[in-house]
């Protein structure tokens, strides 16, 4: 069982910072070559990076270079502003977060809703935590590899029922792939086009993963996500 705040290694180079329900956290991913580390997802604000950073620091583990985002949703991108390095993402997760931005600057008031919306989000940004949503520095238009030095990280566009800027993070070596939350139904009517799980369903059993990390659940193995799906 991992520990609160203290990275739990599930790999040779892969490691996760483990979801808190409480505060709809999810897994952070972390992975490191021999030039550079990558984490996966920015986490649910600068409180969540933080305590992410320090369990790195405590592991004598370096900052990530670039942080790589699973898909748009506030959980898994609102941290953005203060991560380290430089973020990832599919144009169309972009294009929610400067919309989302737009309104928050428009209308203080679709912050102010957002702050108390929720009793996990009133948790998460309890004293004073700022909100904040940027977009990320890049975007990525197509599947694409990336070289850490020695190790190679693929990074894949996937069609999902939950929403429609889905991105895999797969380690070869490690047999890891980290799907956000990619399974779950369309939010927030939680709908699920069976059609899209399918899909989705095929593209996962493409990779040779033995562990299947998603956002909200311990890790699976393939064949237990499989049969979930």
């Amino acid at each position: 069982m991992a520990r609160k705040n203290h990275l739990q290694q599930i790999g040779a180079h892969t490691w996760i910072f483990p979801l808190d329900s409480a505060k709809d956290r999810p897994n952070l991913g972390y992975i490191r070559g021999e030039k550079m580390a990558v984490a996966v997802d920015a986490g649910h604000s600068s409180s969540h990076v933080e305590e992410f950073y320090q369990a790195l620091e405590r592991e004598g583990l370096p900052l990530p270079d670039l942080t790589v985002i699973t898909h748009w949703h506030w959980d898994h991108t609102f941290g953005m502003h203060a991560v380290h390095g430089s973020t990832l993402a599919r144009p169309e997760t972009n294009r929610h977060l400067r919309e989302i931005a737009e309104k928050m600057e428009k209308n203080p008031g679709y912050g102010r809703k957002f702050l108390h919306s929720d009793p996990t989000i009133i948790r998460e940004y309890a004293g004073g935590v700022p909100l904040k949503v940027v977009p990320a520095d890049q975007e990525l238009k197509g599947d694409r590899t990336l070289d850490l030095g020695g190790l190679a990280v693929e990074l894949c566009y996937t069609e999902s029922p939950h929403t429609e800027d889905a991105l895999l993070v797969f380690v070869p070596e490690d047999r890891i792939l980290f799907v956000g939350d990619a399974q779950l139904g369309e939010f927030p009517t939680w709908f699920m086009d069976d059609e899209k799980l399918a899909g989705l369903k095929e593209k996962v059993r493409s990779f040779d993963a033995g562990t299947i990390i998603d956002g909200h659940w311990m890790p699976y193995t393939k064949k237990e996500f499989l049969s979930e799906l």
